[in-house]
């Protein structure tokens, strides 16, 4: 029996030019930027009005707005009174502000490409860095007891010299929890359509071509950071996957809109349909993990 993911496959091949998605580099800084000030407003609108940019963790099985809180609320476990956190890549700054509020006697850093505004009325306990977070010269070695990232390191081609750079700014002793997507076998491990579908929602996403969950453990062992824990939660993704899959199916469903959608609209913003048309399908033939990554300085 045809895989339902081959069969999506064969349907983007027949009405999109995927060669164009696939090629070249999409992971520049300048293209990461890009992507989310393109997507500033998609997200808000069709993932979640409260500017978090990941996905939900649900542990009922079922689907769960309230869900999205599950990783701040992880990295919530490790701040105390006077603890200095680092976010990478806050995008909009839902997790940074919302941790900030939760924990007034720490202190936040958060460093992205283009970082957010502090409301008004926002955590005065924020400070946010224009920056690549490949190099967070900005921020003293040594000065952190928790680096966290969600859904961001993926972006980076040089995995090493992000973990390399959370490993200086932490202190000894310090946290490092991530939140990222990784493939459970090698690239060339994979068939043609299963590395193909790889290469789109890697790519489609401005991101590098995700890398397998060895990949990320070497990563991991080159930086000298010692592990606490790995947990796989790819299965308490499904219920938001399959939400988005849903909302793809809406275009990817009928030809008409393909073309109406994938004409009028920038690739920037109709690359995200692919993602999650292909997300679910992907997770369920077994391609993709979930992973929370929680690892300890020396």
């Amino acid at each position: 029996m045809e895989s339902e993911l081959k069969k999506k496959i064969e349907r983007i091949k027949a009405f999109i030019k995927v060669d164009k998605i696939v090629s070249g580099e999409k992971n520049s800084p300048r293209a990461i930027k890009f992507y989310y000030i393109v997507n500033g407003v998609a997200y808000r609108k069709f993932h979640s009005d409260r500017g978090f940019m990941h996905c939900r963790v649900s542990k009922s099985g079922k689907f769960e707005d309230s869900d999205v809180c599950y990783q701040p609320d992880t990295v919530s476990k490790y701040i105390g009174e006077g603890t200095r956190v680092v976010e990478l890549g806050p995008g909009q700054g839902a997790n940074i502000f919302y941790l900030a509020n939760k924990h007034p006697d720490a202190t936040f850093i958060g460093v992205d490409l283009k970082p957010p505004k502090v409301p008004k009325k926002g955590p005065k306990n924020v400070r946010l860095i224009r920056g690549n977070y490949e190099d967070m010269s900005a921020v003293e070695s040594g000065s952190a007891d928790v680096v966290f990232g969600i859904e961001t390191v993926v972006h980076c081609s040089d995995k090493d010299k992000v973990l390399n750079e959370v490993a200086r700014v932490l202190k000894p002793n310090g946290v490092f929890i991530l939140y990222d997507y990784a493939t459970k076998k090698g690239f060339d491990e994979y068939q043609p359509y299963q590395q193909l579908t790889i290469d789109l929602v890697s790519k489609c996403g401005a991101c590098a071509r995700i890398e397998s969950d060895a990949q990320w453990d070497e990563h991991f062992k080159n930086a000298g950071l010692t592990k606490i824990s790995k947990t796989d939660l790819t299965k308490e993704t499904l219920p938001d996957l399959h939400r988005l899959a849903m909302t793809a199916r809406r275009v990817m469903d009928h030809p008409k809109r393909i073309k109406i959608v994938f004409g009028l609209f920038p690739r920037t913003f109709t690359n995200n349909i692919l993602i999650g048309y292909l997300g679910e399908d992907g997770v369920r033939e077994g391609i993709g993990y979930y992973n929370e990554w929680i690892y300890r300085k020396g």
